[in-house]
């Protein structure tokens, strides 16, 4: 059972059926890697996971796919390519470091064997770690207390620091403590992970992993231990295990564990081995290890987190939504950019989606701008894989993937028909690199990397467009609302492609990039002539052509099956109105594109009453909206759907990871939404709102390479800056000059 107490999210209370839930909601990472929240006496084969960004191979995947009605048939699965389906891309499932276990005459000590006493269970926002503290009775009355905590370090990415403190409350019984790894690990039902070199010896094992034939990618593993009052008996080497056994002497020990991971994605230094650049990670003892993390973490978290008083609980939340948030992407490399699940399970296979750029990079970009480059630098090594993905289906320019793997070529399940047609990830990727043009001025990414995939984009779409009329016309698409495949000019495709194109055009003036004539042509024959579908009655958006005259309500057909694929019910979708997530809703909120607002209210009351939201992405587009038309219940009902997905399991599949994309919402319904920031090449826009109940909120950002904090009550705002240079406000139709310190009145 999870609670909210003294700030911290807590389980206080130990339940068998929540484990493989609570490894994703107890997960924690510092960008580099992930680890799910098992437990270190036992790793059961659904609930381990640790996993390296960029870390990939194929493993065999098998769908369970039943077309139980017409839509699905037709429009959703491609019954041939079914058959043909086998193999796919996947993140790899290492193995488990943090094995600890405790015998004491011979019980093994696990939670659901004897009587759990005392449990809790949080993560410490204030740490960046795992804690868990309980007491066990053997079930003779004999009562021991555990203490584990575990840190991945945010000062040298590669280390996992553990510590763990055992005591015998009422009992002078024998204790023995095996500490090692667990190498028998599964990626999707899969050994994907192989010992291929060990050295194994008291208080400690190096191991190399193999970790498939596709990529061959191989990761080197040091890991050591030690504990005050344990004698070493001997080595432990079974069912995959490679640890040390130790026999506890007194009534109490302090155990330290750190583990060190290296893998050949990684930069190589010197002619060293994957476990010797591992090892050499490891330098210091257990608690210096600690303090440096706890001083790196500390200054990245601070950065991300927001403070909110007047309402506790969800502050709460809040805070744990943003760690979730920070410790999705890497800091340092480019390896591979945010994935869906974070590193925090298999689910999707840790490929890269259109969530990145439009749900998560924006608060990398207002962060962490560095990191933020270095997933768009990720785009730009895949333009070459993407411009044979457009020559494969006979186009020019640059077709991104929908699902993106180490490589950036297509690993879309090739059953499923719509992600084929969901061209919007360009325009995505695009706007993702405007995005943080416009809050970095970085004019040497820019012309360097930035503006060639942006004009890659644009030939694609132009390729791709059908001329009628002189007009550009996009066929044969499906927006982000997956219910309604095959449509043609499609809003948010549309309206996103257009504004990219403009801002292409624009960039290239502005920076004098050096681009061919035909190309420039082409972007502005883009630009100028692509159709977008005039408003309906009462000011409407159409989501795509022919839209209003689909059935407001759906046709219900078949079994149900269509639930596991993000359906609320098994009908009939295409013949609807009803619609997955926002499309129209979007184009005001994520993207800042410049939508006329005298319409916003209008397409606000009409499309969130008719979205299922059987997507996640759903909530913080729809908290977003009613903020801006100061809709506050509703506001609030969808902020905390977007931070409680996974806590409440909301959706019913927590226990696959946690909704990345979802939980970045948290951060981006209080910058874009309550603060009402929204940053222009040249100014900084601010239309904050002043919700009922908040009493004070603070948060920091980054703004052409300027921190700020900013803080809002109720009747003001206060801007600081670590610069005096400085920088333009527009705010209540003013601007204003500001220069380290601004205060605006409400």
């Amino acid at each position: 059972m999870l609670k909210i107490q003294n700030n911290l999210l807590k389980e206080v209370s130990y339940d068998i059926k929540d484990e493989a839930k609570l490894a994703s909601v107890f997960g924690i990472g510092n960008g580099y890697f992930g680890l799910r929240g098992s437990l270190e006496e036992f790793g059961d084969v659904f609930v381990q996971g640790l996993y390296i960004r960029g870390v990939f191979d194929s493993i065999v995947e098998i769908p369970l796919t039943f077309a139980d009605n017409v839509y699905m048939k037709n429009y959703y699965f491609d019954c041939q390519k079914l058959k043909e389906f086998e193999h796919e891309d996947s993140c790899i499932n290492i193995c488990d470091p943090l094995l600890v276990r405790f015998k004491i005459v011979g019980k093994t000590f696990l939670p659901w064997l004897g009587e759990v006493k005392k449990w809790t269970r949080y993560i410490d926002m204030k740490t960046g770690g795992l804690v868990r503290t309980l007491t066990w009775d053997d079930g003779e009355g004999h009562l021991t207390k555990f203490k584990f905590e575990r840190y991945c370090s945010f000062e040298n990415n590669h280390l996992i620091l553990q510590k763990v403190e055992v005591e015998k409350l009422n009992h002078d019984l024998e204790v023995e403590v095996l500490l090692g790894v667990d190498t028998l690990v599964k990626t999707n039902g899969q050994h994907k992970s192989q010992v291929t070199s060990s050295n194994h010896y008291e208080g400690g094992v190096e191991l190399s992993f193999h970790l498939g034939n596709k990529y061959n990618m191989e990761v080197g593993l040091n890991s050591t231990y030690q504990g005050t009052d344990l004698e070493f008996i001997s080595l432990h080497e079974e069912d995959g295990i490679y640890a040390s056994k130790y026999l506890l002497k007194g009534n109490k020990s302090i155990i330290t564990k750190v583990s060190s991971l290296y893998a050949s994605v990684d930069p190589k230094e010197e002619d060293l081995t994957l476990i010797e650049l591992a090892k050499k990670q490891i330098n210091g003892a257990y608690e210096e290890l600690y303090k440096k993390h706890l001083a790196s973490y500390k200054k990245a978290f601070n950065m991300i987190d927001i403070k909110l008083e007047g309402d506790p609980e969800l502050d709460a939340y809040l805070r744990y939504a943003n760690y979730q948030t920070l410790i999705g992407f890497d800091r340092y490399d480019s390896v591979h950019s945010l994935s869906a699940k974070n590193l925090t399970a298999e689910k999707y296979n840790q490929f890269v989606w259109w969530d990145a750029e439009i749900f998560q990079l924006p608060v990398v970009i207002s962060t962490f701008p560095e990191a933020a480059k270095h997933a768009l630098e990720y785009r730009y090594r895949a333009l070459e894989e993407s411009k044979k993905n457009a020559i494969k289906d006979g186009y020019k320019g640059a077709k991104y993937a929908f699902c993106s793997s180490v490589k950036g070529d297509e690993n879309v399940w090739i059953y499923a028909r719509h992600p084929f047609l969901q061209i919007h990830i360009n325009g995505d990727i695009g706007y993702g690199v405007y995005n943080y043009y416009r809050q970095t001025l970085d004019k040497e990414f820019m012309l360097t990397k930035g503006l060639e995939t942006m004009i890659e984009v644009i030939k694609y779409y132009h390729s791709r467009s059908t001329r009628i009329d002189g007009k550009l016309h996009l066929l044969n698409v499906t927006g982000t609302d997956e219910h309604h495949p095959y449509v043609n000019n499609d809003a948010y495709t549309d309206y996103q492609a257009k504004f990219v194109a403009n801002k292409t055009l624009e960039l290239v003036d502005s920076l004098g990039y050096n681009i061919s004539i035909e190309d420039r042509e082409l972007v502005k024959d883009f630009a100028d002539n692509l159709y977008i579908l005039p408003l309906h009655k009462d000011k409407l958006i159409p989501q795509f052509k022919g839209y209003f005259d689909l059935k407001p309500y759906l046709p219900l057909a078949g079994n149900g099956a269509a639930k596991g694929f993000q359906m609320k019910a098994s009908g009939l979708y295409h013949l609807s109105q009803i619609i997955k997530q926002p499309d129209v809703l979007n184009l005001y909120t994520y993207l800042d594109i410049g939508m006329d607002e005298s319409i916003y209210k209008a397409n606000y009351r009409y499309y969130e009453h008719i979205c299922e939201a059987s997507s996640s992405l759903t909530f913080p587009v729809h908290a977003m909206s009613a903020l801006d038309n100061k809709d506050y219940k509703k506001f609030k009902e969808n902020l905390l759907n977007s931070i409680l997905i996974d806590i409440s399991d909301i959706h019913n599949c927590a226990y696959q990871g946690v909704h990345a994309a979802c939980l970045a919402g948290g951060w981006m319904n209080f910058y874009r939404g309550v603060f009402g920031i929204r940053p222009r090449e040249n100014e900084l826009y601010l239309d904050p709102r002043f919700v009922p109940g908040f009493e004070k909120v603070s948060m920091n950002f980054v703004y052409h390479g300027i921190t700020f904090h900013i803080e809002m009550n109720k009747n003001k705002i206060i801007l600081t800056s670590n610069s005096d240079k400085e920088v333009i406000i527009s705010y209540k139709g003013n601007n204003i000059v500001h220069k380290g310190h601004t205060v605006l009145n409400k």
